[in-house]
């Protein structure tokens, strides 16, 4: 006789991994948002005295318990091997791990390489970060190709007038990948 085996959980995989990473990130958008509230207050302070602003600008202060905890979730994703969301991704720095916020640690320009501008499938939104200077670069506006299985390989040759009008087959047909 058997073992009955238990019913497998309808739950995701390493649900625990998923908590992990989902706190690391609201806590490293926390603290970088604080920080980032607080040096606009404490140059605001400064000038109302009339003393000379911090050394170094807000934007170039680095924010280690924020990046810490950056760091800590690209580890944990790497080491659990959860694939983490594509905007979740988007919004964190891969050399520095600052989670970007625009206007505070990250600045985006859209760009546009071909000559004049003139196309315009070939923007590109140039995201960079403050803290390190690294670029992030993504393309907008351009339509995403089909993966090859899901492609329907069509090829027609046209048929010609003679055959048509004759109502007869002809050598030349239409092809196409279904039957």
């Amino acid at each position: 006789m058997s073992k009955v085996k238990a019913p497998k959980s309808k739950g995701m995989p390493n649900k625990h991994l998923h908590a992990r990473s989902t706190f690391l990130y609201q806590a490293a958008t926390y603290l970088t948002l604080q920080t980032a509230t607080q040096d606009e207050f404490a140059i605001d302070v400064a000038q109302d005295k009339e003393s000379p602003p911090h050394d170094a600008p807000a934007t170039q202060r680095h924010l280690p318990l924020a990046l810490e905890l950056g760091s800590d979730l690209q580890q944990v994703s790497r080491k659990g091997q959860l694939r983490l969301a594509v905007d979740l991704k988007r919004s964190m720095c891969k050399t520095c791990n600052t989670v970007l916020i625009p206007g505070r640690t990250v600045s985006q320009t859209l760009e546009n390489p071909s000559k004049g501008g003139r196309k315009p499938w070939a923007d590109v939104l140039v995201v960079t970060c403050l803290i390190c200077g690294g670029k992030k670069r993504f393309p907008v506006g351009a339509t995403k190709q089909l993966k090859k299985p899901k492609r329907m390989t069509t090829s027609a040759i046209p048929l010609s007038k003679s055959a048509s009008e004759d109502g007869r087959q002809s050598d030349t047909t239409l092809i196409t990948g279904t039957d």
